[in-house]
């Protein structure tokens, strides 16, 4: 299998049983989080290894502003991070995906990246989000 970021949106849609463009829309927003979120130094292996992965984090950009009331609540407890997350989360339901396939998808690209990627690099994910899955 090819790494890049069309081999991670394909194996977001056919794991979290999402229509092309909702996976490419989470996989991107996720990939923005891990931007923001993620150790630089493992951020910077993650989107070495992805070709694709860092234009379709950019095309899905988060913001902590865009969080709403759960992301003005989570950058307030957990500061600038914790708000990115929350904005993820809220600006991929805003765009009509629910909570389950939210989840369906970060467990889905997380799985890929640990099989592709190695299980290292999943963790180090896992551990800098909380939330999505190791």
């Amino acid at each position: 299998m090819a790494l890049n970021a069309q081999s991670v949106v394909d194996a977001v849609a056919q794991k979290a049983g999402l229509p092309p463009a909702a996976a490419e829309r989470a996989a991107g927003t996720i990939f923005s989080v891990i931007q923001q979120e993620v150790d630089p130094a493992i951020a910077t292996k993650i989107f070495q290894s992805i070709p694709g992965a860092s234009d379709l984090a950019a095309a899905n950009r988060v913001t902590p502003s865009g969080g709403g009331i759960l992301g003005t609540i989570a950058t307030s407890v957990l500061g600038t991070k914790g708000g990115v997350l929350a904005a993820g989360f809220s600006q991929l339901e805003a765009s009509g995906l629910t909570m389950a396939q939210i989840e369906a998808a970060s467990t889905a690209l997380v799985a890929w990246i640990r099989q592709n990627g190695g299980a290292g690099l999943a963790r180090d994910i896992g551990n800098a989000i909380p939330g999505l899955p190791h």
